[in-house]
């Protein structure tokens, strides 16, 4: 008989492989697809790394793999070294006509590369907007207004005449529609000046508040600095209400969700470097896994103990394919950073080789995808080391190490 920590564990690793795997082969059929339309030969599709457990090749003689470690995947197209879309090295120059006819991905027009490159990160955007509006086309979305039930003594809200009971309409002129757009803006907004438009007794007032960097504990149990005003918002129910939607209206209202989450990328990104939130807040495959486990406990507590398991596996699989969503959205967001070894990255090479008419030399694409491949491995082990110390395990360690 397992007992509920073994239980949680599998959970967490069942709903991370799954998640994973979603926005993974999202991801990399955006690449594929678009390459086949536009006339390239593939050799490889990989879901995960590492040693192949199951394998096929289809009549087009691709390879489709997957991999033991699901950390990722890619598209190895003809004519790269490998799945990183790096030219072979001894890959011949006087070959282009006759690879063009092939299909060789490196000479072939610049255009169809950038159009390659880019179609994963956005196939990740399309795919969390096509299923955030079936969702909200399905089951509507509950909104709870942002309606503030407790403001703190001495903290940034309760300086700048903020009051309990009071409703935050706009902040910074863009419309505030629940409690998680609020939190998503504050919390990314330590130190920077927040136009509130707030409705109190049916009267509009204006007030500026400056959100604290201030440590809170996470539900991991670690502390994480963000930014915060000091209020506590109602889960009052006459503050929510159901909204339903019609196919339309979903496909804007998943565009928005979709934008949102951008924009929090983004400002999350402004804030680290303004120190206005912690590095910890970054997370790696074991970070990803406890959330996943954590969103996958919650969506089955959600129905009760007493449910039954058709119950439990709908809301089990309606809380994975959402996250699914928001981390489709993160990686497609990531990808298109412009770190060399990264989407972004070939799509700077990409832009460069089009003004220029001619490619970036190989010595100094090398260059760059060595130095793009070190800060993602550096970035990786970080936020690995943070993903291990939300468990506990150090704290554990210096306790037992002060006993001895």
């Amino acid at each position: 008989m397992l007992d509920n920590g073994m239980v949680y564990f599998l959970l967490s690793v069942f709903s991370f492989v799954i998640v994973l795997s979603i926005v993974v082969f999202v991801h990399e059929f955006g690449h594929f697809q678009v390459a086949k339309w536009l006339g390239v030969k593939i050799d490889k599709f990989s879901l995960g790394f590492g040693p192949k457990l199951l394998g096929w090749i289809d009549k087009d003689g691709v390879e489709w793999r997957i991999g033991a470690y699901p950390l990722g995947g890619f598209v190895q197209f003809a004519g790269d070294k490998d799945g990183t879309s790096f030219p072979d090295e001894s890959y011949a120059i006087a070959d282009v006509v006759e690879d063009n006819e092939k299909g060789h991905f490196h000479n072939m027009p610049v255009w169809v590369r950038a159009l390659v490159a880019a179609a994963g990160p956005f196939s990740n955007f399309l795919f969390s907007i096509l299923v955030f509006a079936a969702l909200l086309l399905s089951y509507g979305e509950i909104i709870h207004k942002p309606v503030i039930e407790m403001v703190m003594p001495d903290g940034a809200a309760y300086r700048a005449g903020v009051l309990a009971g009071d409703e935050v309409l706009t902040v910074n002129g863009q419309k505030v529609d629940s409690i998680q757009d609020l939190q998503r803006t504050i919390i990314t907004s330590g130190g920077e000046i927040l136009k509130l438009d707030i409705l109190r007794n049916n009267k509009h007032v204006f007030i500026n508040v400056v959100p604290q960097v201030v440590a809170r504990e996470t539900p991991f149990g670690d502390k994480e600095t963000q930014g915060a005003i000091g209020i506590g918002l109602s889960d009052n129910p006459k503050y929510s209400y159901n909204v339903k939607y019609n196919p339309i209206s979903a496909i804007q209202k998943a565009t928005e969700k979709t934008y949102q989450i951008i924009s929090t990328q983004v400002k999350f990104i402004g804030a680290l470097f303004r120190g206005a939130m912690s590095l910890g807040h970054l997370s790696g495959p074991l970070g990803i896994g406890q959330s996943a486990g954590m969103v996958a406990k919650n969506s089955i507590d959600s129905v009760g103990h007493d449910a039954g398991a058709l119950l439990k596996i709908e809301a089990l699989a309606l809380g994975l394919i959402q996250l699914a969503c928001v981390l489709s959205v993160a990686i497609g967001f990531m990808n298109l950073l412009p770190l060399p070894i990264l989407d972004g990255g070939h799509l700077v090479f990409y832009a460069l080789e089009g003004l220029r008419g001619r490619p970036v030399s190989q010595s100094v694409q090398i260059a760059s995808y060595k130095v793009g491949f070190a800060c993602l491995m550096i970035l990786f082990v970080f936020a690995t080391f943070q993903d291990i110390e939300r468990t506990g395990i150090f704290r554990g360690i210096h306790s037992i190490a002060g006993m001895g």
